[in-house]
């Protein structure tokens, strides 16, 4: 991390500039992404749930005699 006041490289775990002792800003956290759940489950289970209820239903609806 680069000290605002005059430039100078910091460690990242370094709270004052060692050079002038000006304090360094504090590094934001990573934000982790949060994957995208319906009611706590992963959407591309329920997906894989509703292909396996539902594709046998629809492979004997077009089997069907006519």
């Amino acid at each position: 991390m680069d000290c605002p006041n005059c430039g100078t490289w910091n460690p990242d775990d370094k709270k004052v500039c060692w050079r002038c002792q000006t304090p360094l800003p504090k590094p934001e956290p990573e934000v982790k992404k949060k994957p995208l759940t319906f009611f706590g489950v992963p959407v591309w289970m329920m997906v894989l749930i509703a292909l396996f209820l539902f594709l046998p239903f629809f492979w004997q609806c077009a089997m069907l005699p006519r």
